[in-house]
C-alpha cells in the first residue's frame, strides 16, 4: 500500500490550540498528545489534494485505559486546521463508552459543532451544517444508526457533501467493524462491516483511523486488506499510568487470588445451586475495599471511590450478586453498631487484616481503631449500582463506597474513575485474549491510589492475563520497528483449529512474536512420560553439550516437542505442541527447514516458569543465532518434583512476522 505523501501540517491552528487547553486540565503534559496527533495527521491523505492514489488507513494503538481518546480528539482538532472538513467518530454501541466519547469530544471541540445520536435526522438542518464545515459527528457502530448517517450524507450529496474531505476515526476498532462473516468461507459480509466500508466510500478523500489497544486481528488482515493499517501510531502513555507491568509483573503486590470455585458459586448455572452467601474472596475484596477508600478520605485525598465486580456477562447473575453484596454492606453495618461482641470481635479482625495488607504499600495509614469509626458512619450511604443492558444507572460515583456491579457495560473502553479494587473472574476456566484484556478496568492513570489498588483474581486468570500482557509487550516492540505495517501477520491453523489465515476470532487470539520465546511452564515428570523420555534420549544421544549449538532441521524440532509434554497441573495456553507444529511449518515454508539445537543434561530446575520467560542463564541464549527456529532443551535430574525429564524452550527468529493461534481448546 503507498504511503501518504509527507505534507506541512499545521500543528497549532486554533481548534488544536483550543482541544489542548482543555486536555491539559486533566493532563499535565499534552507534548507527546501533540506529536502523536502530527504523526497521524502527517500520515493522513492530503486533505485539499483531490483523490488519493491508495486509501489512507492508519491505526492508533494504545495501551489499554491510557489515553487513545484524548489523541483521537486532538487529532480531530488537527484535522479541523488542516483542512478536513467533517470528522466522524464511530464509536461503540455500548451506552456507557457513547456517552463518554460524545461528552469528552464536545468537550474539546468547542470551536466545531459535535452531532450526536440522531441529530442528522433532519435533512434542511444537516444540509445547513455540511455548508457550514467543518462539522464533527459522533455515530455508534449500529445497523440503525450508521443507515441513517450514510442516508443523511447521501441527501446532501447535492449540497456538497460528497466533495467533503473526511477524518474518519473508528474506536474499537477490532469490535464489530471487521468482517465476522468471514469464517462461513463465504462472500458474505457482515452488516456493520459493510455500512462501514460504505461510509468510507462515500468520501472520495478520507483517512480512516484504526484506534484500539488490541488490534491483533486487524495486522491478520492481508496486506492489500482495506482494513489493514498502512501506517501505526504507537500511543505510550503518560505520566502516572498504570497498567500491565505494575498487576502483571514479576515484583507486584496488587495481585490477590480467590479460589477459580467461587466464581461459578456466583453464576446461575452453578449446579445445584448458587450461593446465597458471600463467598470468602469477595468478602475479602469488599473488606480491603471499604478499608482503602476510607483510609483515602481520612487522608484528604479523595471524596469518591470506586469498587469493579465482574464476572458474569448474564443479567440473572449481576442482579443475584448484587443483593449479596447489599445483604453484605447491610449485615457489615449491623455487626458494627451491634453490641454482640462476637460478630463484632470477627468483623475486626477481618478488617485488620485487610488494613495491614494494604499497610504493607500504603504509606502513612491512619489508626486502625479511628478507620473502623469513619466506616461505621460512612458505610450506611454505600452506593452499589447494577450496570447491564437493562438497567439505567449511569456509571458515575455519588458516595464515598460505590460499588459497581454488572457485565459487558463495565468492559471495553468505559472508564471507571478512582477504581481502586476489583473483583475479576470472567470466563476463569477458558478466558479469550484480548477480551480478557480489555476488561482490564483496573489499568490507568491510577498511580496515587496504587497503594491501595488490589485485584482480585483466580490464580488461572491471573496467568493468562500475564501472558496476554507479555504476548502485547512483544506486539508492540514488533509495530515499533515496523510502524509502516511492512510486517506480516500470519494465522496459523493447527489440525484442531482448520481455517482460513483471514479468518479471525478477535476474542481468542494468541500470538508467538518474532524473536519470542515458548515454554511449557514445568513438564510433566510422572512415569507417563518415561516411553517419551526414553525417546528423547536416543533421538537426542549424537547431540553434546559441549558444542554451543547444532544446525538441523525444523523438521527434527517439530518431532522432539511433539514428546514434550507439559504438566497439566500447571496448565498450558502457549505450549500447544498442535499449534506450535503448525507455527513451525509455518516458518519452513517461509525460512526454510534450517534450525538450531542446543542440549545441556543433568540440569536442576524445580521450579515453574511463566510460558514465555524461559530458562536460560549466563548469556546463553546469546550462544545461538536468531535468524532460524532454535530448541533450547535441558535435561533435567531426578528429584522430588519426579523422574528426569527434557524441558524445551522455542526461540522463534527474529524477522517482522507474528503468527497468531486460537486459544480456544
Amino acid at each position: 500500500m503507498a504511503k501518504a505523501p509527507q505534507k506541512f501540517v499545521i500543528s497549532d491552528g486554533p481548534h488544536t490550540q483550543e482541544a489542548l487547553e482543555v486536555l491539559s486540565k486533566n493532563i499535565k503534559k499534552t507534548s507527546s498528545i501533540l506529536d502523536k496527533s502530527v504523526e497521524i495527521i502527517e500520515n493522513s491523505v492530503d486533505p485539499i489534494g483531490g483523490p488519493p492514489d491508495a486509501p489512507s488507513d492508519g491505526l492508533l494503538y494504545g495501551l489499554i485505559q491510557s489515553g487513545k481518546t484524548s489523541i483521537i480528539t486532538a487529532a480531530s482538532a488537527m484535522a479541523a486546521d488542516n483542512g478536513f472538513k467533517c470528522i466522524i467518530v464511530l464509536t461503540s454501541d455500548n451506552n456507557p463508552l457513547y456517552g463518554q466519547t460524545h461528552k469528552r469530544t464536545r468537550q474539546a471541540l468547542r470551536g466545531l459543532k459535535v452531532l450526536g445520536k440522531n441529530e442528522w435526522e433532519d435533512k434542511e438542518s444537516f444540509e445547513r451544517q455540511v455548508r457550514n464545515s467543518p462539522f464533527a459527528v459522533i455515530c455508534s457502530k449500529n445497523t440503525k444508526t450508521l443507515n441513517g448517517i450514510i442516508q443523511a450524507f447521501k441527501s446532501a450529496g447535492a449540497k456538497g457533501a460528497k466533495g467533503l474531505p473526511a477524518f474518519i476515526v473508528d474506536d474499537e476498532a477490532d469490535q464489530a467493524s471487521l468482517n465476522t462473516q468471514a469464517s462461513k468461507g463465504t462472500d458474505d459480509i457482515s452488516t456493520i462491516n459493510r455500512l462501514i466500508s460504505d461510509l468510507r466510500g462515500f468520501f472520495p478523500v478520507n483517512t480512516y483511523l484504526q484506534v484500539t489497544a488490541t488490534p491483533q486481528a486487524l495486522f491478520l488482515q492481508t496486506p492489500d486488506h482495506p482494513f489493514r493499517p498502512s501506517f501505526t501510531v504507537l500511543s505510550e502513555p503518560g505520566e502516572g499510568y498504570v497498567g500491565g507491568e505494575a498487576f502483571f509483573g514479576p515484583d507486584s503486590k496488587l495481585l490477590r487470588m480467590v479460589n477459580i470455585d467461587e466464581i461459578d458459586e456466583l453464576r446461575s448455572t452453578h449446579q445445584p445451586t448458587a450461593t446465597d452467601t458471600v463467598p470468602k474472596g469477595l468478602r475479602e475484596a469488599l473488606l480491603v475495599f471499604l478499608t482503602a477508600a476510607t483510609a483515602k478520605k481520612m487522608k484528604g485525598d479523595g471524596q469518591q471511590y470506586a469498587f469493579l465486580c465482574h464476572v458474569s456477562h448474564t443479567r440473572i447473575d449481576h442482579d443475584r450478586i448484587r443483593q449479596l453484596v447489599e445483604r453484605f454492606i447491610e449485615e457489615t453495618k449491623t455487626v458494627l453498631e451491634s453490641a454482640d461482641s462476637a460478630r463484632r470481635k470477627n468483623l475486626l479482625r477481618d478488617l485488620r487484616k485487610a488494613f495491614d495488607d494494604l499497610a504493607q504499600t500504603e504509606s502513612g495509614m491512619p489508626s486502625f481503631e479511628k478507620l473502623v469509626e469513619k466506616l461505621a458512619f460512612y458505610i450506611p450511604g454505600t452506593n452499589i449500582k447494577l450496570i447491564n443492558a437493562t438497567s439505567n444507572e449511569e456509571i458515575t460515583l455519588d458516595h464515598l463506597y460505590n460499588l459497581f456491579v454488572g457485565g459487558n457495560k463495565l468492559g471495553r473502553g468505559v472508564t471507571i474513575e478512582n477504581l481502586l479494587v476489583s473483583y475479576y473472574g470472567r470466563n476463569p476456566k477458558n478466558p479469550n485474549s484480548d477480551t480478557v484484556l480489555q476488561h482490564a478496568r483496573m489499568y490507568g492513570y491510577r498511580q496515587l491510589d496504587l497503594g491501595v489498588t488490589r485485584l482480585f483474581l483466580p490464580a488461572k486468570l491471573a496467568e493468562h492475563f500475564r501472558l496476554i500482557h507479555q504476548m502485547e509487550k512483544a506486539l508492540r516492540e514488533l509495530v515499533e520497528k515496523h510502524p509502516k505495517g511492512n510486517f506480516e501477520g500470519i494465522y496459523i491453523a493447527s489440525p484442531l483449529h482448520a481455517t482460513r489465515r483471514n479468518v479471525l476470532d478477535p476474542n481468542s487470539i494468541g500470538m508467538y512474536v518474532a524473536g519470542s520465546y515458548c515454554n511449557p511452564r514445568y513438564p510433566l515428570r510422572s512415569g507417563a512420560v518415561k516411553q517419551n523420555t526414553a525417546w528423547l534420549d536416543t533421538e537426542l544421544a549424537p547431540y553434546g553439550d559441549a558444542k554451543e549449538y547444532h544446525v538441523v532441521n525444523v523438521d527434527f524440532l517439530i518431532r522432539i516437542i511433539e514428546k514434550c509434554v507439559a504438566d497439566p497441573e500447571e496448565g498450558a495456553d502457549l505450549w500447544n505442541t498442535k499449534t506450535l507444529s503448525a507455527g513451525l511449518e509455518k516458518l519452513k515454508a517461509l525460512r526454510g527447514q534450517t534450525a538450531y539445537l542446543r542440549t545441556r543434561r543433568g540440569r536442576d530446575l524445580n521450579e515453574p516458569r511463566r510460558e514465555t520467560q524461559g530458562f536460560l542463564s549466563g548469556g546463553e541464549e546469546s550462544l545461538v543465532p536468531k535468524d532460524a527456529p532454535a530448541l533450547f532443551i535441558y535435561k533435567l535430574k531426578p528429584s522430588k518434583r519426579g523422574a528426569e525429564v527434557w524441558w524445551p524452550l522455542i526461540r522463534f527468529p527474529e524477522g517482522n512476522y507474528a503468527l497468531a493461534f486460537s486459544f480456544q481448546r
